[in-house]
């Protein structure tokens, strides 16, 4: 679509940046913006007339990095009014006179509004006001929330605000019913639209509708079959994984923008595009190449930040044990010509545990009831590793004798008889996943099934001392269950575990393709991805070949530049970047979606356009 060379007067579209975060909504419209300059005769501007976040820090750091706010809080925000009216609220409401404060001493703008409640009053149901008697927060066209999901009352009887009260929802609903904006484009948690059992998209729904709204939003495909699902940075060919429920509302009757109900407003996922195969290739290729240029671009993170992204020693030993399993199968291959063991590796979880035939224990009965029978648990590992150890004989013709295979980290299993005593300890080792149990579940027998059947061809092609050594190491070095269970989610790739993507989760060590990083989680770092080291090592510090990811990586795979003002210390960095939204998808979103009746040139509809809309974001961005 080519721009007309005779552009009207900008669009202007004010909006509100609540619960703002780093600002993903807000600078998402600014690449939206600007993509939707080069391809529209009319040119969109949006300006933000307030923004709102609880968090101290992020308030400043929103100031530093979008500082064209300050013209627009300068004319509707006057310092010493701002300051008299911080004075009243310390002596009236103290608890709201903190997100009041916007100014320095030097009457210099330092901070954006706090939390929401200084500007909303939520037990009489109406926005709070200013010196002169109007609301604090201003009219504007488009409200922005990436709200957090908050259980509403169980009642969910009436048509109103009263069972959403002490939300931010609650808040936000009051904001839209004495402002009404035109649009209002909210986010959450992929799993909003089943949080308390539906209950809460339900009441967000209707209270919208009955504000005067057209409602539509990302709903699974399970709940409504003509929704496109949950959206996801990857879908527009960026390289993070992170499904997202987004909700846009439209004012019915708004003279000024398309209705809702005439285009589909958000974008078309390829799993659901006419040509869904090959915008899969071209968008996996396109996060390829992104997330390589990512991690091998110029650093702008601190020697600090350098440091605490290398691997701890246990992760970074875990790694290489589980890498040494996978170069000897790839060494196999090689051994053989073909890529036997590349193209066959499980897609099932790999439980070190059940590697091991000397520490199968029987699983057609739950654990309480062999704990309680010693002797049938006793005879049910004899008759197991008779059983390999047959399997073995045949499958090798008789070349592996797992009998003279030992266990020699756990003395205790290096008979096959087990005393009652041998039993008892060896019962005492069984993961969490078995010993934990009460009853067993088909889908977990499968799994271990699996993983048993696997550990057989290891046993039967592999150098069976060598393998000893390995499992006996893997339970010796490292006594975290979470270090004894592999997820290879990259079927077909190389069997080189320091190329692909790697997450420590308490489950496990999970391994990805180097195409999509797992969604940034705002809970804890130790989940922060693991990604080739693709630099020579810094000056004074030993080789790496992995590490975590950097901040400024984080920074981009959320859609920011990696430059971005951001919170002090590591923690502080990752829990925000997990709360973000991001940036690139808030703008293919409102490209789709935010139409003036006027700009007829410029309408999202369904089909593979998502594909071009990401070209022009990534350009822009």
């Amino acid at each position: 679509m080519t721009a007309s060379s005779i552009r009207s007067a900008p669009e202007v579209i004010r909006f509100v940046d609540l619960c703002a975060g780093l600002g993903g909504f807000h600078h998402g419209l600014t690449l939206a913006q600007r993509a939707l300059s080069a391809t529209s005769s009319t040119a969109l501007s949006f300006e933000c007339v307030l923004a709102a976040e609880i968090d101290d820090e992020l308030r400043e750091l929103y100031v530093r990095n979008f500082p064209g706010i300050e013209r627009a809080y300068r004319e509707r925000f006057l310092p010493d009014e701002t300051a008299r009216l911080v004075q009243i609220a310390r002596e009236v409401e103290p608890r709201n006179a903190a997100g009041l404060d916007l100014y320095d001493e030097q009457r210099n703008l330092v901070r954006v509004h706090g939390d929401l409640n200084s500007l909303v009053d939520a037990a009489r149901g109406e926005l709070r006001r200013g010196l002169g008697g109007e609301p604090i927060i201003p009219e504007h066209d488009l409200l922005c929330a990436g709200f957090p999901c908050q259980p509403f009352s169980k009642s969910g009887s009436q048509r109103g605000f009263e069972d959403t009260r002490g939300t931010l929802f609650h808040l936000l609903a009051i904001v839209i019913e004495h402002r009404a904006p035109d649009l209002v484009l909210l986010e959450n948690v992929g799993n909003f639209e089943r949080h308390d059992a539906g209950n809460t998209w339900r009441r967000v729904r209707s209270i919208l509708e009955d504000l005067g709204y057209e409602v539509a939003a990302t709903e699974h495909l399970a709940s409504n079959a003509s929704a496109g699902g949950l959206l996801s940075p990857h879908h527009i060919g960026v390289p993070h994984h992170r499904e997202r429920f987004f909700i846009i509302a439209q004012r019915i009757g708004s003279p000024r923008f398309l209705e809702l109900r005439q285009r589909h407003p958000f974008p078309t996922a390829y799993r659901r595009s006419r040509s869904s195969q090959e915008q899969r290739r071209k968008l996996e290729a396109r996060a390829t190449d992104r997330l390589a240029s990512i991690i091998s671009g110029p650093r702008v993170d601190s020697p600090k930040d350098l440091q605490l992204a290398r691997l701890s020693d246990d992760r970074l030993a875990a790694v290489e044990h589980w890498g040494k399993l996978l170069s000897k199968l790839a060494a196999a291959d090689a051994a053989q010509g073909k890529p036997h063991w590349r193209r066959s590796m499980p897609s099932f979880p790999i439980w070190g545990y059940e590697l091991d035939p000397w520490q199968w224990y029987p699983i057609d009965q739950n654990p309480a009831t062999l704990r309680a029978h010693p002797e049938v648990l006793r005879a049910g590992r004899s008759a197991h590793l008779e059983e390999a150890a047959a399997a073995l004989r045949h499958r090798s013709a008789g070349a592996v004798d797992l009998l003279a295979h030992p266990p020699t980290c756990r003395a205790f299993l290096a008979e096959p008889q087990l005393t009652a005593a041998a039993a008892a300890a060896w019962a005492g080792t069984w993961p969490g996943y078995a010993a934990q149990r009460t009853t067993w579940p088909r889908w977990k027998q499968r799994f271990i099934e699996q993983n048993r059947e696997w550990a057989l061809r290891l046993w039967s092609e592999l150098e069976p001392g060598w393998l000893r050594e390995w499992i006996d190491t893997l339970f010796a070095r490292f006594p975290a269950a979470s270090h004894h269970k592999l997820e290879w989610n990259c079927k077909e790739a190389d069997l080189d575990i320091t190329q692909h993507i790697i997450q420590f989760r308490p489950s496990g060590i999970r391994v990805q393709r180097l195409r999509h990083i797992p969604a940034l989680v705002a809970m804890t770092t130790t989940q922060v991805p693991v990604v080739p080291e693709w630099k020579a090592a810094d000056q004074g510090q030993p080789p790496v070949r992995m590490r975590h990811l950097l901040p400024s990586e984080a920074l981009q795979l959320q859609g920011f530049p990696p430059d971005w003002h951001r919170p002090r210390g590591r923690e502080r960095v990752f829990h925000a970047l997990g709360n973000a939204v991001n940036a690139e998808l808030v703008a293919e979103i409102v490209r789709c979606w935010i139409v003036i009746k006027d700009m007829r040139s410029d309408r999202c509809d369904e089909g593979v356009r998502t594909d071009d809309h990401a070209e022009l974001l990534l350009m822009s961005a």
